[in-house]
C-alpha cells in the first residue's frame, strides 16, 4: 500500500465528505470541530474577499486623483494596512484549520507526534490573535478615520471630490467596509471556538487514542481501511488459535 509521510493513501475516499461520515457522533468532538472549522474558514474567506474588493476600489480612486491632478496624493493607507492584515490572517486561517479539517476527515485514526500537536496549537492561537487584532484595528479605523487628498489647492480638492466620488472618503459610510468588519468579527468567533475544540480534541486523543468512542469492529468496517481490517481480523484469529491451544485435549466447546 502507498504510504507518504506516514499516511496510508488507500484511506483517502470521496465518501468521507458525506454528512454521515463527517458528522459521525462516535468520534469525540468530530461534528463540533467540522462545524466550527467551516465557520472560521468560510466566513473568513468572505471577509478576505470583501476587504480585497474595498482595497482595490480605494487604490483605483487614488490612481484617478494622482493621475488627473499633478502633485496630488491621496492618503488612505490606514484603511489599506488594515485590509492587508485582514487578507493575510484570513489566508492563514484557511491554512491552519483547513489542514486540520482535511486530516480529520481523511485520516481520523492517525496518531500525530507531540511536535506536530504543539505546532498546530501554536499556529491556531497566533492566527486567532491576528484576526482579533485585524478586527479591532479595522473597526477603529473605519469608525473614526477619513481619507484625505493633499498637496493641491482647496478648489482642486473640492473639484476632485465631486468628479471622483466613489468609494466615499468617509470609510464608515460605505457598506462594503461595514460588511467586511462584521464578517471579520464572526470569523474571529469561529476561530476562537475552533481553537478551543482543537485543544480539547488533542488532549482527548492523547489520553484515549484517536479512534471512535465505544466503536466496535463490525460497526467500523464501513470506514476502516482494508489494511487495518485485515490487521484486526488477524489479531482476532490469533487470539482464537491461542485459546484453542490452551484448551485441554479432549475438552468439548461449550
Amino acid at each position: 500500500m502507498p504510504v507518504v509521510l506516514g499516511f496510508e493513501l488507500n484511506e483517502l475516499s470521496f465518501k468521507a465528505f458525506s454528512s454521515k461520515r463527517m458528522f459521525d457522533r462516535r468520534w469525540h468532538l468530530r461534528r463540533e470541530r467540522f462545524i466550527a472549522y467551516q465557520v472560521a474558514m468560510l466566513v473568513g474567506l468572505a471577509a478576505e474577499c470583501t476587504a480585497t474588493y474595498s482595497l482595490a476600489k480605494y487604490e483605483d480612486l487614488q490612481g484617478l486623483y494622482e493621475n488627473n491632478y499633478t502633485g496630488a496624493h491621496f492618503y488612505q493607507n490606514d484603511l489599506i494596512d488594515c485590509e492587508i492584515s485582514t487578507i493575510v490572517f484570513c489566508v492563514l486561517v484557511a491554512c491552519v484549520f483547513g489542514a486540520d479539517f482535511f486530516f480529520l476527515l481523511q485520516f481520523p485514526r492517525q496518531r500525530y507526534p507531540l511536535w506536530y500537536q504543539i505546532c498546530k496549537k501554536t499556529a491556531a492561537v497566533i492566527v486567532t490573535l491576528g484576526i482579533l487584532g485585524s478586527a479591532i484595528a479595522s473597526t477603529i479605523i473605519i469608525a473614526r478615520n477619513t481619507a484625505v487628498l493633499g498637496h493641491i489647492s482647496d478648489e482642486l480638492v473640492a473639484e476632485a471630490r465631486v468628479r471622483f466620488h466613489h468609494p466615499p472618503w468617509e470609510y464608515r459610510t460605505w457598506s462594503v467596509n461595514i460588511a467586511y468588519i462584521v464578517q471579520l468579527w464572526v470569523a474571529w468567533v469561529g476561530c476562537v471556538v475552533s481553537t478551543v475544540l482543537m485543544f480539547l480534541a488533542a488532549n482527548w486523543d492523547a489520553a484515549n487514542g484517536p479512534g471512535p468512542v465505544g466503536g466496535d469492529t463490525e460497526s467500523l468496517r464501513g470506514t476502516m481501511p482494508a489494511s487495518r481490517r485485515k490487521l484486526v481480523a488477524g489479531d482476532s484469529t490469533a487470539d482464537l488459535n491461542a485459546d484453542q491451544a490452551m484448551r485441554p485435549i479432549g475438552a468439548r466447546e461449550v
